[in-house]
C-alpha cells in the first residue's frame, strides 16, 4: 500500500498525550516509524485547549480529520468546523451519539437528519462529515441494521463513512460487504485487529482482544482491497488497548509495516 494512504488516530497513542512535551514526543515517534498523517482524537490534546497546528508542523505530520463526539458538535457546530479547517483536516468525523437509541428507528432518523444538517454546514466550508461505528449500530429493524438505517436516511453528498472495521466484524457483520455498500461514502477506513487470549484449559470461551493491524485473524487484506474498490484511500490505524508488550508505538510501528507491505495494486483496474 502507498504508505501516503496510511494515518495513525492520535487515541492509539494516547500515553503520548496527557502534556504537551509527551506529544511531541509521540507525534515525533510517529513519523519516526513512517507516518505522515494524522487523525486527531477529541478526548486528549495540547495542554490548555491549544492549537495542535505548532505541534504537527513541527512533527512534519498533516492532519487528515478530526474526530469527534456529535453532541459536542452539535452544540457549536461552527467551532467544530473552524477546528477542523485551522488543522487543515478534509474530514470531520462523528463518532457516536449518545442521544441516540439504535434500537428504535424513530431515534435514528433523528440522529441522521442531524448529520444531515452538520454535512450541509460542513460542506459550505469545504469539510466533509464522517459517520464513525461502533458494534451498537448493528441493531435490527426487520431487514436493515441502525447503520443502514442511519445511512439510507442521510444523503451522500452530506455525509459519508469511517468504517471501523474491528467493530463491524465484532458485530457478526462483514467488514468487506460493508465496504462495497458504502461505494463513494467511504472516505476512511479504521483498522485494528482481532486476537484471542486466555487459552488455558479451564476458559471454554476465550476472551478477545485488540491487537495490531496484520496480526490477529481479521482478513484485513481482502478489507483493505475492498475498501480501495469502493474509493477509500485513507486507511487510519486506531490500536487504543492490548498494546505489543504495553508498547504503543511499537503496536503503531507494527500496524504500518504490515500495510505499507500490503500488495494492493492501487490504481490498476480500478483500485
Amino acid at each position: 500500500m502507498d504508505s501516503s494512504f496510511i494515518a495513525l488516530n492520535t487515541e492509539s497513542i494516547l500515553d503520548y498525550l496527557d502534556n504537551d512535551a509527551g506529544i511531541r514526543e509521540g507525534l515525533r515517534k510517529a513519523y519516526e516509524i513512517g507516518y505522515r498523517k494524522v487523525e486527531l482524537w477529541h478526548v486528549k490534546g495540547p495542554e490548555n485547549g491549544a492549537s495542535w497546528m505548532p505541534f504537527l508542523k513541527e512533527a512534519g505530520l498533516s492532519c487528515c480529520a478530526i474526530h469527534e463526539l456529535y453532541e459536542e458538535v452539535a452544540g457549536d457546530p461552527a467551532a467544530t468546523i473552524e477546528k477542523a479547517l485551522s488543522v487543515g483536516a478534509p474530514y470531520l468525523a462523528i463518532g457516536r451519539s449518545r442521544d441516540t437509541d439504535w434500537e428504535n428507528a424513530d431515534s435514528v432518523k433523528k440522529f441522521a437528519d442531524g448529520l444531515n444538517e452538520l454535512g450541509c454546514l460542513a460542506k459550505e466550508k469545504g469539510v466533509r462529515v464522517l459517520y464513525h461505528n461502533h458494534n451498537t449500530e448493528f441493531s435490527r429493524f426487520g431487514e436493515r441494521t441502525g447503520l443502514q438505517v442511519l445511512f439510507d436516511e442521510t444523503d451522500p453528498e452530506l455525509v459519508g463513512s469511517e468504517l471501523d472495521a474491528y467493530w463491524v466484524q465484532l458485530s457478526g457483520a462483514n467488514p468487506e460487504s460493508w465496504c462495497r455498500a458504502l461505494k463513494g461514502r467511504l472516505g476512511i477506513l479504521h483498522l485494528k485487529d482481532i486476537g484471542v487470549v486466555l487459552n488455558t484449559p479451564d476458559s471454554f470461551i476465550k476472551k478477545y482482544v485488540c491487537r495490531a493491524v496484520g496480526s490477529g485473524n481479521m482478513e484485513t487484506e481482502q478489507i483493505v482491497r475492498a475498501a480501495m474498490e469502493a474509493g477509500c484511500r485513507l486507511f487510519a490505524v486506531e490500536t487504543c488497548t492490548d498494546w505489543v508488550n504495553g508498547d504503543s508505538v511499537q503496536t503503531a510501528k507494527d500496524s504500518f509495516t504490515y500495510l505499507a507491505g500490503l500488495k494492493t495494486d492501487e490504481g490498476k483496474d480500478g483500485v
